[in-house]
This record gives C-alpha cells, structure tokens and sequence, in this order.
C-alpha cells in the first residue's frame, strides 16, 4: 500500500520561543522532528557561508528565508535554515541547508513513492530495486515494483542529467518531491531539472482526489473545521498568502475559536498512535499550526 508523508504535531501553547513536534507516519513507522524559531546568532560561521552562497545563486527569485532546526529522520542531520519562493513556472520551492547538503522541496500531488540513491526510512522506500548505472540505486517499497520502473524509463533523461553523487539523491513522497544535493550545485539548473520531473510524474502517475466528510472527528472538532476548512492549508506558500488576507478581526476570532481546543485537538491525534492520520486529521493540525503562527505573529507585534 501506498502511503503519502503524514505530518502529526504536538501543540502547545505558543511561547516567545515556539517548539513544535512534527512526526512523519508512513503505513508502519514514524519519526518526531523539532522545529524551532532560532536566533540568528546560533548559527555557525560555516553555516552562513553556505547560506549566503545559497542565496545568492537564487537570488533571482527574491527568496523568502528563515533560521530554524530541523532534523531530517532520512538525512539523520539538521537543517539551519529553509528558503522559500517560486520558480519561473510557478512552482513553489523550498531549499534546506544542512550541514554537507542541500535539500530542495517542492509540493506534489501524485500516486508514487521511491526513492534514488537515498532509501526512505518514512514512507519505507528502503528495498534496493534496481542499480542503473547512469543514475543511482533505485529504492522501492517491494521488490519488483514494475510501475517505479515504468517512472523510471520515463525519467531517464532528466535523472541521468543530475549526474548524482553516491551522497546526492531524489525521494520521492505522494506529497512532494526532494532533491538532495551537495551545496556546491548550481542550483539554478537544479530546480530547472527537479521541476520537469515534477511535471512527467504528475502528467503520468496522477494522485487521485478523494472528498471527506471528516466522519472520524468528534462533534465539537468537526464543526470547527467546517467553519473554518478554508484555512486548513497544508502548503506554507498558500498559508502565508492567507495569512495576509485577514482581517484582524478574524485573527482574533480563530484565535480566541482554536486556542482552548489545542488539547482535544492533540488527544484527537494521540488516538492515531503509528497509523496514518486521516485527511481531517491533517487539516484539523494544519489549523493548529496556522494558530501558532499567528499567535506568534501577533506576539511579536505586541513585544515591538
């Protein structure tokens, strides 16, 4: 069975210095991350570096950027900081730098999960399929897996334009796609690439769009999505877009609706342990999350 990278958070009330919990599900396994809002001055020398090279090979797209700590279960090291903006097609993209690598993201919608060079230990894309020697160890959830392979075939040319490294590799989830790359790339040619990737596998292994009645949720939680399902955004480009359409009025009032609900939302949660979350689930976190940010948001105002 094929699974998509479920996001679960542990909420909390926000502080001035948010901890947020993330946990990944696939069909049989998880792995908690932490993100923080870290301060600038924590970061190394070599880190920023790095960042500024970063920055300035994307400055074309005038990315957004923020410092955090982020650990990645399949990369096992932390991320320092993610940069976020959209290429020349309207893709959006993040880029995270960790200590000897780069990982560039883009959301996606699709019925496939694999992995290249790198096995994925979330979505368990860790059984070796095939080596193919002008791109890299091909990983699958079983052996065998004819339509990885069809995907393959099909990719060919823009895999073996990469030219990964044995550290370098692509994972693949039904909800995004990343590349990991040493820092030293061009970048530039990079996105190009991953993005004609993103376009052959959406075009020929579509994810289909299942509707929900969010019949798993308890009474109070369900009516609280449905009033507010038009904020449940998942993705942090459209959530930030949102954001800047509110009035204050309707910050305070999501506020003052959610804010008391954040532990039944996280009891609701709890009752998921190792399985996949459902889709009510996801978009009763992705209104938590959207809480934190905007009491955090308005936290800031309030200390300036």
């Amino acid at each position: 069975m094929l699974t998509r990278v479920w996001q679960k958070w542990r909420f909390s009330a926000p502080q001035t210095h948010l901890w947020l919990i993330k946990v990944w599900f696939s069909a049989s396994t998880f792995v908690v991350k932490i993100a923080t809002f870290a301060k600038p001055e924590t970061v190394s020398c070599d880190f920023m570096t790095t960042e500024k090279q970063i920055k300035d090979k994307i400055k074309i797209f005038r990315p957004k950027s923020q410092v955090i700590s982020l650990f990645d279960y399949n990369l096992n090291d932390n991320a320092t900081r993610v940069f976020k903006f959209q290429d020349k097609l309207g893709n959006k993209i993040r880029i995270w730098n960790f200590t000897n690598t780069i990982k560039i993201e883009t959301p996606t919608e699709i019925a496939l999960n694999f992995a290249i060079n790198i096995p994925d230990k979330l979505c368990l894309s860790n059984i070796l399929l095939e080596d193919i020697k002008e791109i890299g160890k091909i990983y699958s959830r079983e052996k065998g897996d004819k339509v990885i392979l069809n995907c393959i075939k099909l990719l060919f040319n823009e895999l073996k334009s990469l030219q990964l490294n044995t550290n370098e590799g692509l994972i693949v989830f039904k909800n995004g796609l990343q590349l990991i790359l040493n820092p030293s790339r061009e970048i530039l040619t990079e996105i190009e690439t991953l993005s004609k990737i993103k376009s052959i596998i959406e075009t020929n292994f579509p994810d289909k769009d299942n509707k929900d009645d969010y019949a798993d949720l308890p009474t109070e939680l369900k009516k609280i999505l449905l009033d507010y399902e038009n904020l449940a955004i998942s993705d942090d480009f459209e959530r930030d877009e949102k954001i800047q359409t509110l009035t204050k009025k309707q910050r305070t009032d999501f506020i003052e609706t959610l804010e008391p609900k954040l532990e039944n939302i996280n009891e609701f949660l709890d009752t998921f342990n190792d399985k996949p979350l459902s889709e009510g689930a996801i978009r009763l976190q992705c209104l938590a999350e959207l809480l934190i940010e905007l009491t955090y948001e308005h936290g800031k105002k309030n200390h300036s």
